[in-house]
């Protein structure tokens, strides 16, 4: 089985969904994901614009490129799994796979529950809903994602591994051996520069995860080893924003990303 490569959200966020899905279709990636659960003021509203809607179903059908992954849906304190049902429901017409839940729930026994139910309704439209660690969130490191997702019990729950944050939480592939291969269907992939030495605030990592990213094979990360140790039918979505980047059209930036990511798996 050939490894999908999708264009995630991020690399090109700029461009809102519809962009998105013309720079993935244009350049040849597989699949796209797609941020259809606003985060940023700057988010698109598309769920209840009929046009928008419309519109984003009409480019997929006309493209053929699939969808691999719908952001973001945090785990927060306050967080209601029935509002999101709209957006979930979208997200299974247009045949997505994915939802992406970053956690800021500090509370363990209440983001489990919310998990948990992220995962019932999620499962009620045929989607499974991953776990995405960093260390700027409540849930810092793989170790934690692991334990939520197996906390949880639910059979559509699993992990999102970004080698950005795998980085940045002081991991390394290694720790991904022995995870049951179910557990890992998508990977986030990207390189990034060496740590430096002195430890860095939340902030600062933030700013770098969105804003500073390399391609892969530009930077310093282990990122054969990760392959090595990853399932071989893992999603790849190519998640690689950079601000020196910016400047370019959302289909220069994809296409950039496509191809160092080819180059990096041809060499695995």
């Amino acid at each position: 089985m050939m490894q999908m490569i999708s264009l995630a959200a991020l690399t090109v966020l700029d461009a809102g969904p519809v962009g998105q899905i013309r720079a993935a279709a244009e350049v040849g990636f597989d699949a796209v994901g797609l941020r259809l659960n606003p985060l940023l003021t700057s988010d698109p509203i598309v769920i209840g614009n009929s046009a928008r809607e419309a519109e984003i179903k009409g480019l997929l059908s006309a493209s053929g490129i699939g969808v691999l992954e719908i952001g973001v849906f945090p785990l927060r304190p306050e967080t209601n799994i029935e509002s999101l049902k709209p957006v979930i429901a979208f997200s299974a017409t247009i045949r997505a796979k994915y939802l992406v839940c970053p956690v800021e729930d500090s509370n363990p026994l209440r983001r489990v529950e919310t998990f948990s139910r992220m995962c019932e309704v999620a499962r009620a439209f045929e989607l499974s809903a991953l776990i995405e660690f960093n260390p700027y969130s409540a849930c810092p490191d793989l170790h934690c994602g692991f334990d939520l997702v197996r906390s949880a019990r639910q059979p559509n729950g699993a992990i999102c591994v970004d080698a950005f944050h795998l980085s940045r939480s002081g991991g390394h592939p290694d720790h991904l051996r022995g995870i049951d291969p179910s557990l890992l269907p998508v990977v986030h992939f990207c390189d990034a520069s060496h740590l430096p030495p002195t430890k860095r605030t939340k902030e600062e990592l933030r700013a770098e995860s969105r804003t500073a990213r390399l391609l892969p094979g530009e930077g310093a990360l282990w990122l054969p080893e990760l392959l090595e140790v990853l399932p071989r039918e893992i999603a790849i979505s190519v998640e690689a924003p950079s601000a020196a980047l910016a400047s370019l059209p959302p289909s220069d930036r994809a296409r950039l990303a496509l191809e160092a990511t080819r180059r990096v798996l041809s060499v695995k």
